[in-house]
């Protein structure tokens, strides 16, 4: 028998573990490599549109982000009724740790990120949201969430004195927060965070009508219950699906050189220690889906948003754009809002994108509701419609 040389068995280690990467292509499912052939509803009328952008709180200085410039585009030559739309940005409003105090020097900084955002839809007249991420709660934590949602109230009730609750859930309360936005639409907003960190954090929540996790998911199967006449469109920040990094989904380079995404610049080549650490990671770190909060937290919110059987779920988190089909349930991740990221494919995964963009959902009246992505093409060169789909 011939012998097997060791370098054999390396070189299969290292062709499956490229194979496996995740990069940033678009990857979809095999039914919906044929998209472009869907024809959307030419007779039938649109009653309610939500735009879907998260993780923009990336703006470099003097500047704002692709997706931002673009939906502000979109949002002025719509053909959509303001009254009849939305627009909800899922967390991580500011990188990286919130807003910080009026005399801090970060503060100006802060403030541009946010205001990006808030110009983008200053001169939209329908409902805006702006749920909270991790990242608007490290560093400052309530003081600082609250904080920043008095900064977006005060700055869009210029423009628009009718509305004022921008910011949902309020206060940086574990609440289940419910906005009736159109007859049979109810947006249902959590804040995921809370949630994953309840028992790690020492704030004082005794203004808050929900104070433990237990509490939470009392109120979030009332919620789900008291609309099962509704259609819900469920908005947070952590994905309850990913096909991204936090769902353990590495690119190439973390997975050759695993301690550069602990320090910029350490190139050093382990790579089989990337695919332990990637794991290990995965179960460590409660922004991670394999983590036993996020594993609890998927556990508990899950069969009441099954049960209910007519939910829309929209989170961030992810630097990308995915769209996921489980047990009859839309789940959309649009958080690539200013970064872009890396996805892999699942046998749930309709669509994965790890380019610049945002989503868009549309309810007709004939009871259909679609489902359009826009982002930047491979090269980078163009932004426009990516992808769309049926959801109902």
């Amino acid at each position: 028998m011939q012998k097997i040389s060791p370098y054999s068995f390396y070189f299969l280690a290292m062709t499956l573990m490229v194979s496996s990467c995740a990069t940033s292509n678009l990857k979809l499912s095999q039914e919906d490599k044929a998209w472009k052939e869907t024809v959307l509803p030419q007779s039938i009328e649109i009653y309610h549109s939500i735009y879907l952008i998260g993780d923009v709180g990336g703006a470099e200085e003097n500047e704002s982000t692709i997706p931002l410039i673009e939906l502000k585009k979109h949002l002025a030559v719509d053909n959509r009724v303001d009254d009849a739309t939305d627009v909800v940005f899922l967390g991580d409003n500011i990188y990286p740790v919130g807003m910080p105090p009026v005399d801090h020097e970060n503060r100006t900084m802060a403030e541009h990120k946010l205001n990006v955002q808030l110009e983008s839809v200053r001169d939209f007249a329908g409902n805006v949201t702006f749920v909270p991420g991790n990242h608007d709660w490290y560093e400052y934590g309530r003081e600082g969430l609250k904080r920043q949602e008095d900064y977006i109230e005060k700055y869009l009730s210029q423009y628009n004195e009718d509305f004022t609750d921008y910011f949902r859930p309020s206060n940086g309360c574990g609440s289940v927060d419910v906005l009736h936005i159109a007859h049979d639409i109810a947006m249902v907003s959590i804040d995921s965070h809370w949630f994953l960190t309840e028992q790690e954090n020492n704030y004082d929540y005794s203004d808050c009508d929900i104070q433990t996790r237990k509490q939470f998911i009392a109120a979030f199967r009332d919620t789900m219950l008291n609309l099962k006449d509704k259609q819900v469109m469920l908005t947070m920040h952590h994905p309850l699906y990913t096909t991204g990094k936090h769902g353990g989904k590495l690119n190439f380079s973390s997975l050759m050189f695993p301690l550069s995404q602990y320090k910029k610049g350490l190139m050093v080549p382990l790579p089989f220690s990337g695919v332990i650490m990637g794991k290990m990671r995965g179960r460590m770190n409660a922004q991670d889906s394999r983590s036993a909060s996020y594993v609890g937290y998927k556990k508990q919110l899950i069969p009441y948003i099954e049960s209910h059987g007519n939910t829309i779920v929209a989170a961030g988190h992810e630097h990308t754009l995915q769209y996921h089909k489980v047990n009859n349930v839309d789940y959309i991740v649009s958080g690539s809002g200013s970064k872009r990221g890396v996805v892999g494919i699942e046998e749930f995964t309709k669509f994965a994108y790890g380019k610049y963009g945002y989503g868009l959902v549309d309810y007709y009246k004939d009871g259909s509701v679609w489902l359009s992505f826009y982002a930047e093409s491979k090269d980078e060169s163009n932004f426009g419609l990516v992808y769309r789909t049926r959801l109902k």
